[in-house]
């Protein structure tokens, strides 16, 4: 049977031969995702449901959505297309997808020559890998803490949107500090590069010197020193990600230098934003409850500021499952996240609070659809997959959280959190000598943590229940009893001491826990519902 050839913008797209060509070169993309392509672009005058195109692609095989969601995110990528701004491949909230490029069909044009058969292609390039420590405050009065590590984190997120880069996370890369030697820490942090600098910050002006670092050689690869106004801020963080990104990856494509530009806002209000990020890092419910009020005050002095929003809607989600389970906070968070994608589509922080908010409601399919999002935008966005991973947790697909807590784990290597999480997933799937070797990196990820954070309780409690599974009790025993010694009220330790001694057998003690953290605030029923340690325990009592 003979298949049209379709013609689009520089593309050729011949299902014949599963071949998609720009300007006669063949791109590399799994045949599922020309499959999809093809039936996308013949079926282009009408929306095509998902569920349509699971029958027709994947022809009766049981696969969730997320498996489409996942092809059609891989065909935007071969197509340099973008989901915010979409040139081929358009998502139609709630019905399915549509192509919307003009298509020519070839014809019977003759088909171009085989090309020649080619030796097999060299070995994908290592990324290049970056870590942004915070930067060191050299103000007057030493009171300017929080705006430096903003200026940090926001470089993180710029850089974390190029594929070609692997970033440190923040929670991992503010663990280190700027006067530690420099090769140990490329070798703890496992990255070629590190990017420090300092921030004096007096009345409106603003000096910030930078220095790109390679860990290995002690050189430096790049450095600058700004003196500008406050209010250039969103300027110089665009301009020192994309000097970084070209010492790193040299010459930028269209979509990277789209990806790293800063939008700028009334300077009052990124301050406030910074200061309630810094907040809501910290979990607790004062500290989330300051939050509140400091992305609140950011949104007075600017109601059309995306990223406060965004920050507002995950600080209520979390107030909301975790601390105060009242149907206000829901109601507002559903209201901010809203307001978040509306300002801001090519957000990524966007479509993950959006994600988030949808999956509290239990409309996963949603969710799943503004993940999908938000991982287009930011490809190695290690928030993307590690809080969609929660998502798929608490919708029961166990094994799509497993490959998404995978992905985290790769693209944060150091980050202990995605394989505490996969020793319990390995452990409920029955694959024993997996959950063995992520918990014994659980451990030494959490050891390595604890050095510089010595008070993180859930660093103790998670890695106390790794301990248990390498076969150290007594350790074990330690470190949750230093968890609860810490903090005795907080949800999290309380949480996961109910699934240490689940996992102890005692099942007295797991429930008591279970209760307290209940009664301290704990509602996400549908995580506690597919936790095979605690499903069971409060049967019959929720």
């Amino acid at each position: 049977m003979h298949f049209p050839m379709f013609r689009f913008g520089d593309y050729e797209l011949d299902i014949d031969r599963y071949e998609l060509r720009r300007r006669g070169d063949v791109m590399k993309a799994e045949p599922r995702v020309l499959e999809v392509l093809n039936y996308l672009i013949a079926q282009r005058e009408r929306v095509v449901p998902k569920e349509e195109l699971l029958d027709a692609i994947w022809r009766g095989a049981i696969v969730s959505e997320s498996a489409l969601s996942s092809t059609i995110r891989d065909a935007r990528r071969v197509l340099d297309d973008s989901p915010a701004e979409p040139r081929w491949i358009k998502t139609i909230y709630g019905r399915g997808f549509r192509f919307v490029g003009e298509v020519a069909l070839v014809g019977d044009e003759p088909a171009p020559a085989p090309a020649p058969v080619a030796a097999a292609a060299p070995p994908a390039p290592k990324r290049r890998s970056v870590a942004v420590l915070p930067f060191t405050d050299l103000s007057p009065e030493s009171n300017q803490g929080y705006f430096c590590d903003g200026i940090a984190e926001e470089l993180i997120n710029s850089l974390t949107r190029l594929e070609e880069l692997q970033v440190v996370s923040r929670a991992v890369a503010f663990d280190f500090r700027n006067d530690e030697d420099i090769r140990l820490l490329g070798e703890q942090l496992g990255v070629d590069h590190v990017l420090r600098g300092s921030v004096r910050k007096a009345d409106d002006r603003l000096r910030i010197t930078v220095h790109l670092v390679d860990t290995k050689s002690r050189h430096h690869v790049w450095s600058e020193k700004y003196d500008r106004t406050v209010g250039d801020v969103f300027a110089l963080q665009e301009e020192i990600a994309e000097h970084t990104a070209r010492a790193l990856i040299g010459v930028l494509s269209d979509r990277n230098r789209r990806a790293i530009k800063s939008t700028p806002v009334r300077i009052d209000a990124y301050e406030f934003y910074l200061k309630g990020r810094t907040y809501l890092t910290q979990l607790t419910r004062r500290s989330l409850e300051s939050a509140v009020a400091m992305f609140e005050v950011a949104l007075e002095f600017d109601a059309k500021y995306a990223p406060a929003y965004a920050g507002l809607a995950d600080t209520l989600a979390e107030l909301y499952l975790y601390h105060q389970h009242d149907e206000s906070l829901r109601r507002r968070a559903v209201e901010a996240s809203e307001r978040a994608v509306e300002l801001a589509p090519e957000l990524a922080e966007a479509h993950i609070c959006r994600g988030e908010v949808l999956a509290l409601q239990g409309e996963f399919d949603d969710a799943t659809g503004e993940f999908d999002l938000a991982m287009t935008l930011s490809p190695r966005s290690f928030d993307a997959c590690y809080r969609f991973g929660r998502v798929k947790w608490a919708e029961g697909e166990l094994a799509e959280a497993t490959t998404l807590f995978e992905q985290a784990w790769e693209i944060q290597p150091t980050d202990y959190q995605s394989p505490a999480l996969l020793v319990q997933l390995y452990r409920f799937a029955g694959r024993e000598d997996d959950a063995r070797t992520a918990a014994a990196r659980t451990v030494a990820l959490c050891a390595q943590h604890l050095e510089r954070r010595p008070h993180d309780a859930r660093a103790l409690a998670l890695g106390a229940q790794a301990l248990l599974v390498v076969d150290r009790p007594v350790d074990a025993e330690d470190w949750m009893s230093r968890a609860l010694a810490l903090e005795p009220q907080d949800v999290f330790t309380l949480y996961n001491a109910a699934c240490y001694c689940a996992m102890t057998g005692d099942r007295v003690r797991a429930k008591e826990f279970l209760q307290d953290a209940v009664k301290h605030g704990y509602a996400h029923e549908r995580w506690l519902a597919n936790d095979g340690d605690l499903a069971g325990v409060m049967a019959g009592e929720r």
